[in-house]
């Protein structure tokens, strides 16, 4: 197997690992240091910044097929085994979506011949339809090609979900969510702007106040705080960072709460938008959020 190109929002989660993660801030002259045993040019331009001169290595060692040697050369530069187990952590979230992982051989000090990188291997779960199944995303609102992704990052959530990785879950259920509801909001401009508490372009809304304005509506019955906050919240933990510093609190049943709260609103959103009257809807296909 070939591993996949990265996206860009993986590439700033590694860089944001490798100079203010685990290992702490690393100053441009270590990540030259740290560099310079890839063999090859990878010396720092002038000018570049830090974030930026990691973003082109990372990209650069992908075109090399040393993609894997980088990870290790990072891991090993950490003298701290707990250092390096949290390190390996947060590489194995940013991968896991690609179908990768880093694996040690548990009987062996972590060195350059213990750790590789491998095809990930989900072990899938029978799931429960009604939580985890795929919703119907025949929504009124949606174009076709909408629905098709709609239903590819469900998937994808759920095979994370099954392979116990909650935070990239999490991104995947609000990034889902949220692309519906903007979906909804633009084609009801007049609905939407009706909601007098909330105020400002409707591109401009983030998950929070888009799960306030479809309560408002009467297209959801669920308030924003039935929602964990980390869900509702979700573009404040696309970085390592966050996550390390937050820790890990999440149980089974605060993850199950939000999946049925997901599916439930999902669901309400496909059953009452298309009862509206018909004049009420846009006139015109959405444009694409983005989001996903």
């Amino acid at each position: 197997m070939t591993l996949p190109t990265l996206r860009q929002t993986a590439i700033r989660q590694l860089v944001q690992a490798i100079t203010d993660g685990p290992s702490g801030y690393r100053k441009a002259r270590e990540l030259a240091e740290l560099f310079a045993g890839l063999g090859g040019d990878f010396e720092r331009l002038r000018d570049e910044s830090r974030i930026r001169y990691t973003a082109r290595v990372i990209e650069e060692t992908q075109r090399r097929g040393q993609f894997e040697l980088l990870l290790r050369t990072v891991l090993e530069a950490d003298a701290a085994e707990e250092t390096r187990a949290a390190l390996r952590q947060v590489f194995n979230e940013i991968l896991a979506p690609y179908g990768w992982t880093l694996t040690q051989d548990t009987g062996s000090a972590i060195t350059g011949s213990a750790i590789t990188l491998r095809p990930l291997v989900i072990p899938w779960k029978p799931l429960t339809p009604d939580i985890l199944g795929v919703p119907d995303f025949q929504h009124v609102f949606l174009t076709d090609d909408e629905r098709t992704l709609l239903r590819e990052r469900w998937v994808e959530a759920v095979a994370l979900q099954q392979a116990g990785l909650s935070r990239p879950m999490f991104l995947g259920l609000g990034a889902i969510l949220e692309h519906v509801l903007m979906a909804c909001a633009q084609s009801y401009p007049d609905r939407a702007h009706a909601a007098p508490r909330h105020l400002g372009n409707v591109r401009e809304w983030r998950l929070d106040v888009l799960l306030a304005v479809a309560r408002d509506q009467g297209w959801i019955t669920p308030t924003v705080l039935d929602f964990p906050y980390r869900l509702r919240h979700y573009r404040d933990y696309i970085t390592p960072a966050h996550e390390l510093r937050e820790g890990d609190f999440l149980n089974d049943a605060l993850i199950s709460d939000a999946w049925r709260t997901v599916r439930r609103t999902l669901d309400e959103l496909h059953d009452r938008t298309r009862t509206l009257p018909l004049q009420a809807r846009g006139t015109q296909k959405p444009r694409s959020t983005g989001f996903i």
